[in-house]
């Protein structure tokens, strides 16, 4: 081997030296950015996944918000319901007493009489149980009542809410 092929082969092994080198680097820095590209989706990813935590936070706060405030009403409409009854055997109690008055005021009445209607009750059944299955008919018209108000007032409440 002579001196030029000598020099011919170092010069073509640094030039492939010197191409395996930059290969690399340039290698090295498509990955770094292609790194940098995956990050910056990540970071999207999770800023669009906090948002939607956040509005779910915040639909679950809206939610029991609602819930306390039906139960706020619910408890409101018993207390208005426990005081129409309280005035309804208040003025049933009346109702009695005038009846009472009258049978004692009326010579024709019978004082064997219990029911104060002037009917004959069934056997085996007195004042108290009778009004005891008027109550309880009140309470139940009053409890169908409250539930169709409450189930039109739903409806519109959730019309509305979806028009926000």
């Amino acid at each position: 081997m002579d001196t030029g092929q000598l020099v011919l082969i170092i010069v073509l092994a640094v030039i492939v030296i010197a191409a395996v080198i930059v290969a690399v680097v340039v290698g090295r820095r498509k990955k770094a950015e292609v790194n940098r590209h995956r990050a910056e989706e990540l970071r999207e990813k999770a800023a669009e996944e906090a948002i939607g935590a956040h509005q779910a936070k915040a639909e679950s706060a809206r939610a029991e918000a609602d819930a306390l405030q039906a139960e706020v009403e619910a408890n409101r409409l018993r207390k208005d319901a426990e005081r129409h009854a309280e005035k309804a055997n208040e003025a049933h109690g009346r109702v009695e007493e005038h009846l009472r008055h009258a049978d004692k005021l009326d010579p024709n009445a019978n004082p064997d009489r219990s029911n104060a209607s002037g009917r004959d009750r069934p056997a085996g059944t007195s004042r108290t149980d009778e009004q005891d299955v008027d109550r309880d008919r009140s309470h139940v018209a009053e409890g169908e009542r409250l539930t169709r108000d409450r189930s039109g007032r739903e409806g519109s409440t959730r019309d509305g809410d979806r028009n926000l």
